[in-house]
């Protein structure tokens, strides 16, 4: 990728940033499954209340500890959170993980502390198979702190070491910096669970089981093109889930939307192609819609849903529904249908077939007027949850803004009740919820919800511990939840494709929308990066400054060029 860059001056300075290669740095080459272990050490060390080490390697990782130390028995502990005593705890609730291991070390240099492989999250029986890592990484888990209980002689930060096992990404590429402190911390935060994420070689869905989901993987997926401009990953893990569905209504429509963005960000349609036909009869869903378009799918899993093994899930878990009333006529999973014929006919139409195409898009235009015919209620102003029912969620009005069956006329309406609404959503739904904020124009609502904090907040995440995106917003909401849950991470991809304001235009990015959106931030600066270079992004005092690689147009921006040819480049 070379550094020849356009910089294009929209105010008094210039903001030129050329392509960068740096690499996250590994200890080895790719395994089986595209891995690399990066060799990492402690930033601190304490003695406890009870007389033992506390090392901390200042965030979690998934992989695995070494010690060295003079020959005989040690005992250690490994663990992702600490108790008040400031000890790993033991009983630290949900899968959140800890561990206490005893074994014979043989002296002398490293020797890697054997772990015991949790059968949930390793086998591979089952309809749904836990990925399988590389066998010569043996037994890996995630953990911050190494605690250590009992080893002969003196042992100090010095003589450990932590292998973190990550895809390789270019954490170079990828940047933000803004006027909002919290956000700054939002966005490093939710960065940083792309790549410790990534053990696995697939877009897994935490640690407790380790498979693919299709929702999961899709903001996963976003928020890797976030981090750089590799898109490999998010491929391999669409592919895998074409064979290997999950059971939700709309998690079958997520694999749609993963064909896109792998097609817009890549440019590549070999993928498109492969999995045209199974898109087309497995994924749409047609075959489940009415005479007036919109899909009759019957409710919840178990409830009535007309496919077996298949049912509505809206959000999850299913606290986090903000009331949802289902249907057999849902109004988000027909959101989704609507937004899966667009794309459909797009990728359609890019493949050559044409007469698809033109039926895609007719069928989505007939499904766009039967929604606001079936779920818009006048005299409330926004949508009901399904056909039958007057119950108003989150849910229905932000998937309706946020996939374009809003007309502008009510985009204000809808926002505004969005914005009374709160987060009363999951961390997953928090990705639809902020989109539509942002074309409500409500950027500045956006903005605060993803720098609040609080119990329902990245901050919040934080504050209890995690250093990787949770899968719940507490253990009171989900109680079995883990702490290393990238979809979780959705202000990554916000920020990159709204607040920055750069998303690919054309496929493979040769043209590249800038349209920041700041809402009261007094400035912002930073890097996207594409498969084409970075582009790099800067707005203060009401001036915006972008600069992209030559291999990349800029479409439009909210500024006026110096050569006076309007907002499109």
């Amino acid at each position: 990728m070379g550094s020849r860059i356009r910089t294009i001056i929209c105010g008094a300075a210039i903001c030129a940033v050329a392509a960068s290669c740096v690499q996250c740095p590994a200890t080895d080459s790719p395994d089986a499954n595209g891995t690399v272990c990066t060799e990492q050490y402690p930033v601190a060390e304490a003695k406890t209340a009870a007389g033992t080490t506390l090392i901390d390697f200042g965030r979690d990782a998934f992989g695995w500890a070494e010690l060295k130390c003079a020959s005989g028995e040690c005992i250690v502990r490994l663990g992702e959170k600490l108790s008040e005593d400031g000890r790993i705890d033991m009983h630290p609730g949900g899968t959140i993980r800890s561990v206490e291991v005893r074994f014979a070390h043989p002296g002398g240099g490293y020797s890697r502390i054997p772990l015991k492989a949790d059968r949930r999250n390793t086998t591979g029986e089952g309809a749904t198979p836990a990925v399988p890592l590389d066998p010569k990484r043996g037994v890996v888990m995630p953990f911050r702190y190494m605690e250590i209980l009992s080893a002969p002689g003196e042992v100090a930060k010095d003589d450990v070491r932590r292998m973190m096992l990550h895809w390789p990404m270019d954490m170079g590429a990828s940047s933000f910096r803004c006027s909002d402190e919290p956000l700054n911390r939002v966005y490093g935060f939710c960065r940083y669970s792309i790549l410790a994420t990534s053990f696995a070689g697939l877009y897994v869905d935490g640690d407790r089981e380790r498979i693919p989901y299709e929702a999961d993987a899709y903001i996963n997926q976003l928020g890797h093109y976030a981090v750089d401009g590799d898109w490999r990953l998010g491929r391999k893990t669409h592919e895998y889930l074409m064979e290997h569905p999950t059971w939700p209504t709309e998690w079958r429509q997520f694999s749609i939307m993963m064909a896109w963005e792998d097609w817009m960000w890549s440019g590549d349609k070999s993928s498109i192609a492969k999995c045209y036909g199974a898109l087309k009869s497995e994924k749409l869903l047609i075959d489940l819609a009415r005479e007036d378009g919109l899909l009759v799918t019957g409710g919840e899993r178990r409830k009535g849903c007309v496919r077996p093994g298949m049912g509505d899930i809206v959000d999850w878990p299913e606290g986090e529904r903000d009331g949802f009333e289902f249907r057999p006529v849902n109004a988000v999973v027909n959101a989704f249908h609507y937004r899966n014929l667009r794309e459909m006919a797009g990728i359609a139409a890019a493949l050559g077939k044409t007469d698809d195409a033109s039926f895609f898009a007719g069928r989505a235009e007939k499904v766009r007027k039967s929604f606001d015919t079936v779920f818009y209620r006048p005299e409330q102003g926004v949508y009901a949850d399904g056909e039958g029912t007057d119950h108003t969620s989150l849910h229905a009005n932000a998937a309706a803004l946020a996939f374009g069956l809003v007309p502008e006329g009510r985009q204000k309406a809808i926002g505004a009740f969005l914005k009374r609404k709160g987060m009363a959503c999951s961390v997953y739904f928090a990705q639809f919820l902020l989109e539509a904020l942002f074309k409500a124009g409500e950027a500045e609502a956006a903005i605060g919800l993803m720098s609040r904090g609080g119990d329902r907040s990245w901050i919040g995440m934080m504050d209890q511990g995690s250093t990787i995106t949770m899968e719940a917003w507490s253990l009171g909401a989900k109680p079995n939840q883990d702490w290393n849950h990238a979809w979780g991470s959705a202000p990554l991809n916000v920020i990159s494709r709204y607040v920055l304001g750069v998303k690919p235009v054309t496929p493979g990015c040769s043209e590249v929308e800038v349209s920041p959106q700041v809402g009261g931030l007094k400035f912002v600066e930073g890097r996207v990066p594409t498969p084409r270079g970075t582009v790099a992004v800067r707005v203060a005092d009401g001036k915006v400054e972008f600069s992209a690689p030559e291999a990349i147009r800029i479409r439009r921006a909210m500024c006026r060029p110096v050569d006076g040819r309007g907002d499109e480049r």
